[in-house]
């Protein structure tokens, strides 16, 4: 079974059938049979779309972006508290915590799960802090005139 439909049975089975169809507009027996796997009929993309607008469980995204080739961040959030420069030092430094996580975890020229991990988590940072950089750009940002 593939990521998506394991996700959208997942989604469907912890929220409930019962409750996720009649939130979809569907009867009962109609959702069941379409989070089958082996049902020629799958759940529609609107469906789909409706399942993660009511749900908002994040597995359903995640598997469809994995189907796809991409993943999903999050739009980093203003820090108040921090100047434009103090959100470029944080990406840099975070960037520097990346290469020495990743310089760490090649010492021994094997990656564990567990190096893996932290890996990931450095990285994952460092998207945080270019992210909050990008939403503080975009609020100082004067408006432009569009081109007539």
């Amino acid at each position: 079974m593939d990521k998506l439909t394991a996700a959208i049975q997942e989604v469907a089975e912890d929220y409930g059938y019962k409750r996720l169809a009649a939130a979809v507009g569907c009867p009962y027996q109609v959702l069941v049979n379409q989070c089958n796997p082996i049902n020629d009929r799958p759940i529609s993309l609107r469906k789909f779309w409706l399942m993660f607008s009511i749900t908002k469980d994040m597995r359903l995204l995640v598997a469809f972006l994995d189907e796809i080739g991409a993943v999903a961040v999050a739009k980093g959030k203003r820090d108040e508290n921090a100047s434009l420069f103090d959100l470029v030092v944080n990406h840099q430094v975070a960037a520097g915590t990346v290469a020495q996580v990743i310089r760490q975890a090649l010492d021994d020229g094997l990656i564990t799960a567990e190096e893996a991990r932290d890996i990931r988590n450095a990285i994952r940072a460092e998207i945080d802090c270019l992210t909050a950089l990008e939403s503080e750009l975009m609020e100082m940002a004067e408006p432009r005139l569009a081109k007539a």
